[in-house]
């Protein structure tokens, strides 16, 4: 990615602080998994010596990982007391303490905030927007809506689809897995006749199908103009998602459940994906996002993000094989400043970092503990 090796600015950790909040999401979301009303954050800030202040924000999907996040940063937080704020050796001294049990699921999301909070300090020091001092690129991203057509009445979806798009998009991402076959087609073809007939969309089963279903499922699709389908199976069922891939027309994404670089390497040697969308906090931040940004760029293969739409922007625009933004609306109401999207495309912001800062009576407002 970028230019060349990152060098990072002398800054010295001096504390690591984590607090909850639950926001209400303006539109619920319903998917093949959950209905989800409210989104549970664990905002994570990297304290130095030098005055710097480096944040992140991981969404927890459910209100049980929060106090186990935090508890996971409480326990490395003096170890790293002290450390350089090098994103890569912070890292190796956090995974070191998780060993024995390994350091996935909630531990490697919350590893993956304080990655964040690192390379936001980082960049703030070196007076750089996070892009910049990634070497990036790219000015303009695409960027498609993807706050809402859950799994609802599909006579109720082609109305949210334009306003959807009403709020600056051309692309929208509708949720599928419905019972019955023909609901779902009949919820693509109300959205896809609202919109422009070149109007990208996308598609998302959530994990909620079997191999032959999907196989089934997505060549009744085939000819309805469909960006992709995201995750048709359980993320971890490559070979499975191989042979989907290699039977379906529409292109298949996958990536927001990667783990790892390598877990997205061995999708992309198993041509289990036609594309792929890292998750910042699973895939091991920007640390990691910048590995998989790389595998991407060997293999040729477009790069989308998940989530985290005020950080990932910074990231596709340090990534050569870009592809789309996805944008959620569940942290604005505790940001202090909110990303702008127009014309279906937006921009890194210009604010040293990530410029990710919390609205603070927000967060008094909004905290749980």
């Amino acid at each position: 990615c970028g230019t060349g090796p990152v060098t990072f600015p002398a800054l010295t950790v001096r504390a690591l602080r984590t607090r909850a909040i639950r926001v209400p999401m303006k539109r619920p979301l319903g998917t093949s998994v959950a209905r989800m009303e409210h989104a549970p954050f664990l905002l994570v800030e990297l304290e130095t010596e030098q005055g710097v202040t480096g944040r992140a924000h991981a969404f927890c999907y459910m209100d049980l990982a929060l106090p186990l996040m935090r508890r996971v940063l409480d326990m490395v937080s003096e170890s790293i007391a002290g450390q350089p704020v090098d994103p890569g050796a912070i890292g190796r001294i956090c995974r070191t303490r998780f060993t024995l049990i390994g350091a996935q699921g909630v531990i490697g999301m919350a590893l993956s905030a304080l990655d964040v909070a690192c390379w936001d300090a980082a960049a703030q020091a070196a007076g750089q927007p996070l892009a910049g001092f990634l070497g990036a690129t790219q000015d303009e991203i695409p960027a498609y809506n993807s706050n809402g057509l859950g799994l609802s009445d599909p006579d109720g979806l082609a109305d949210q689809a334009l306003e959807l798009q009403g709020e600056g998009f051309d692309a929208v991402k509708i949720r599928l897995g419905r019972p019955d076959p023909a609901d779902d087609l009949k919820a693509v073809r109300e959205v896809r006749a609202a919109l422009a007939a070149d109007a990208p969309l996308m598609a998302d089963y959530n994990q909620a199908l079997s191999v032959a279903d999907a196989i089934s499922r997505g060549k009744t699709l085939d000819s309805e103009g469909l960006t992709w389908i995201e995750e048709p199976v359980a993320h971890d069922d490559l070979p499975g998602a191989a042979r989907i891939t290699a039977a379906l027309e529409t292109p298949i994404q996958l990536g927001e459940n990667f783990t790892s670089p390598d877990v997205m390497a061995s999708a992309v040697a198993l041509k289990a994906c036609n594309y792929a969308m890292p998750d910042l906090m699973r895939i091991g931040g920007v640390t990691g996002w910048l590995a998989a940004a790389v595998i991407a760029d060997r293999a040729g293969m477009r790069l989308s993000s998940h989530l985290y739409p005020e950080v990932s922007v910074h990231l596709l625009a340090a990534s050569p094989t870009a592809h789309w933004l996805e944008y959620v609306d569940w942290a604005e109401p505790f940001l202090a400043e909110k990303l702008k999207i127009a014309n279906g495309s937006t921009q890194p912001p210009g604010r040293p970092g990530t410029g990710v800062e919390w609205d603070e009576a927000a967060v008094a407002h909004y905290a749980i503990d």
